[in-house]
């Protein structure tokens, strides 16, 4: 989608994580709960980052293992920096009116 950040998918894990040490912020989106227990399961973060003078955002969730945590892409899609909420802006009208109330 971004042939620009084709240089980023090539460094490996090391490489990749000095490169974006101090580079990155987020924001939290949402959690799923499990239904029996209401123990949070998984939450939903967007992570930012700008290469070359571009903000970029990616979906990630942090989901709760027997290990531990982690996070994975949610998608697998970059998008420019505002995307998710021009895309997803009904998810949070709901806790937005009742904040306003």
């Amino acid at each position: 989608k971004f042939p620009e950040l084709s240089k980023l998918s090539q460094m490996d894990n090391k490489e990749f994580f000095h490169f974006m040490q101090n580079k990155l912020s987020n924001e939290y989106l949402r959690t799923k709960f499990n239904e029996d227990t209401l123990e949070p399961t998984d939450d939903y973060f967007l992570f930012f980052f700008t290469y070359n003078e571009i903000s970029y955002e990616v979906e990630l969730l942090r989901k709760v293992t027997e290990h531990g945590m982690m996070f994975v892409p949610y998608g697998y899609q970059v998008n420019k920096k505002g995307d998710w909420h021009r895309m997803h802006p009904s998810t949070y009208s709901c806790f937005n009116d009742i904040q306003s109330n």
